[in-house]
């Protein structure tokens, strides 16, 4: 069975959503029905600004100016003007470095919204489009296409900001969805845009992650999912993302570790239990070797 990247996950979840209705007031205290949750703020930082992980919402940074060095699931990418960045749901990313003149346009949109996709779209493009941003998550824009993108985003920010209805804030979606599409497809055409074999294991790697980090903890494990040897998968994930295969699977546990601590009423050792750790002792020193907090005093802060 081929590989299927978080975002395409998210996008079929969308597909087969039936139209939901939602009540949102506005500002003169009327109703407002079927709101759609988009968001154009910049991305904050959890309470471990070291290793982030994205919520259940796809978002989209179009730099504009300045510069900004972000790491993305363990590879890092400079953001500079007119680069486009997308963060697929439940991305692990954190802010290396940024100039102080950096300025970008944001993008977000939940998961949890009724956008009613295929009413407006093909799933060929849906998963087309997932399907380049899953392994594609940094992409150069020529100056036109820029302008383009730039120009839709102040409109949807225009038009939301104005409580333009449902239909119409789906319209100018879909059609930036399509604008997109159209760039990426000439990218995935592009000898450029093709993966070399190192992203590739990087990507597959970290797809499998997604799926086994709760019960594989080995090196061996996901090399022999690969077909590689684990040596040759040490190498290359050591340089692709500057991190060891065993710090990143560390990076996985401990993020669903904290994630749990934070968002669930799960006891530890249901947590323990959860993550295949032989005991909740064992659970307790390899969360604090890797977040320098035993579990209870993570959860209290």
């Amino acid at each position: 069975m081929p590989l299927r990247s978080p975002f395409a996950i998210f996008v079929e979840k969308i597909c087969m959503q039936k139209p939901k209705h939602r009540i949102d007031s506005n500002q003169n205290g009327h109703q407002k029905p079927d709101f759609i949750p988009i968001s154009f703020d910049a991305l904050v930082a959890s309470d471990d600004k070291s290793l982030c992980i994205s919520p259940d919402q796809l978002t989209l940074i179009l730099c504009t100016r300045g510069h900004k060095t972000m790491q993305i699931n363990f590879a890092e990418y400079t953001l500079a003007p007119g680069s486009l960045t997308l963060l697929y749901p439940k991305s692990v990313w954190c802010d290396i470095d940024m100039s102080d003149d950096f300025e970008a346009c944001y993008l977000s949109i939940k998961g949890t919204s009724p956008k009613e996709w295929d009413s407006f779209l093909d799933l060929d493009t849906i998963f087309s489009i997932s399907a380049y941003i899953s392994k594609h998550p940094y992409t150069t824009l020529s100056l036109c296409e820029t302008r383009v993108i730039e120009e839709y985003l102040h409109l949807l920010q225009s038009r939301y900001e104005a409580q333009a209805s449902a239909s119409i804030m789906r319209f100018l979606l879909s059609a930036f969805t399509l604008e997109l599409n159209t760039i990426f497809t000439l990218r995935e055409k592009s000898e450029t845009s093709r993966l070399s074999r190192q992203e590739d294991i990087l990507w597959k790697f970290l797809a499998l992650l997604e799926q086994y980090h709760k019960v594989e903890r080995t090196v061996n494990f996901y090399a022999d999912k690969l077909c590689i040897s684990p040596k040759h998968l040490s190498s290359v994930i050591k340089q692709m993302s500057h991190k060891t295969a065993h710090e990143i699977i560390a990076d996985f546990v401990t993020i669903s570790a904290k994630r749990m601590l934070k968002t669930t009423t799960l006891s530890i050792q249901e947590i323990s239990d959860e993550l295949n750790f032989a005991n909740q002792s064992f659970f307790g020193k390899f969360f604090k070797q890797n977040t320098g907090l035993s579990p209870s005093s993570y959860r209290k802060k």
